[in-house]
């Protein structure tokens, strides 16, 4: 068996989605079903899909009962794919674009490496709306060469653009996978998961393009910047860390040990750095984390780690402020 399930949930996609349909029906690897949640948009998206339907039997437009958010969005179609019979499933967003073999580069490498849980593209960029490439996003941490968890947790430290969650994942592991974390940077989660189960590669046949599009740029952009004690976002943090938590109790069978402890500091330390751009929300996050039952005292230390990097970087941004002031007066 080799038939793929790509599947897009889309929003209020009238400007892109006919471009994106168009270059995933172009691909030369043709065994596969194109899947598309219409989340009740009020712009011409059902239309244009209601005529690329019609246009090749592959593709097939469903909608949900009423309009979701895009979690529940991305649920109801993962729930769909996942009553289906196929090999392996790609999820994409209505504006990104393909180059013509991403399929068959995925495909070959999925059955040619058969513990590789997802494929995905090396060479994947960042387009504007006009198509132009305006960045290279960067790869993840290759899992696969050390204990499942282990991979897990340095993924989701080094997953800082999550170009994974759209690469072909085996239909085995997107089954064993639940995307149970309704939160910013679940997504993160996810993928993290997935690397118990399998190696997450990048391969670098084939190209994708990911348009970043305003309104998740505005989303992001909400959540994001919050001041210290934005509980939604104070949240969406204690979530994660508190996954990243488990994560490394699993590792060590639930037996506390100093190593496992500095590992969880570790670990903990390269996160804050990842999202050292909002230390105060942070603060107020690993406050109400360490006051958590059975939450190790060196969490304590790492919020005196976390105020010394924001003092650093701080400083830093200062620096860089002042050179950029004095190469304005030198001009």
């Amino acid at each position: 068996m080799s038939k793929i399930a790509v599947f897009i949930p889309v929003h209020n996609e009238e400007a892109y989605i006919e471009k994106t349909v168009t270059s995933i029906l172009a691909q030369d690897y043709a065994d596969f079903d194109l899947l598309i949640s219409e989340n009740h948009s009020t712009d011409g998206t059902l239309a244009k899909l209601r005529t690329l339907e019609a246009r090749d039997s592959r593709v097939k437009v469903l909608r949900p009962r009423e309009k979701l958010n895009s979690y529940g969005n991305f649920c109801f179609l993962a729930n769909e794919v996942n009553h289906g019979d196929y090999f392996a499933s790609m999820m994409l967003g209505g504006h990104d674009l393909l180059s013509h073999n991403v399929f068959s580069s995925s495909v070959k490498h999925l059955k040619d490496k058969p513990s590789c849980a997802i494929a995905y593209q090396r060479n994947s960029f960042e387009i504007d709306e006009q198509d132009t490439v305006t960045r290279r996003w960067p790869v993840c941490h290759e899992s696969g060469y050390m204990n499942g968890t282990f991979d897990a947790i340095l993924t989701l430290i080094t997953l800082m653009y999550n170009t994974p969650i759209f690469g072909l994942w085996r239909q085995s592991v997107r089954k064993s996978v639940l995307y149970r974390h309704p939160c910013v940077g679940g997504d993160h989660l996810y993928v993290a998961e997935a690397a118990i189960h399998g190696s997450i590669t990048p391969i670098d046949d084939a190209h994708m393009y990911l348009r970043r599009a305003p309104p998740s740029a505005n989303y992001l952009e909400k959540h994001f910047t919050a001041a210290a004690g934005d509980e939604a976002a104070a949240n969406d943090m204690y979530v994660q860390l508190a996954w990243l938590s488990d994560i490394i109790d699993q590792s060590t069978q639930g037996q506390p040990s100093i190593a496992q402890e500095l590992f969880r500091t570790s670990a903990f330390s390269l996160y804050l750095l990842r999202y050292n751009h909002h230390f105060a929300t942070f603060q107020s996050t690993l406050n109400a984390f360490a006051a958590q039952p059975g939450v190790s005292g060196l969490i304590q230390g790492q919020m005196s780690l976390g105020a010394m990097l924001k003092d650093l970087l701080k400083t830093k941004a200062q620096q860089r402020q002042d050179a950029r002031a004095s190469l304005s007066t030198s001009q």
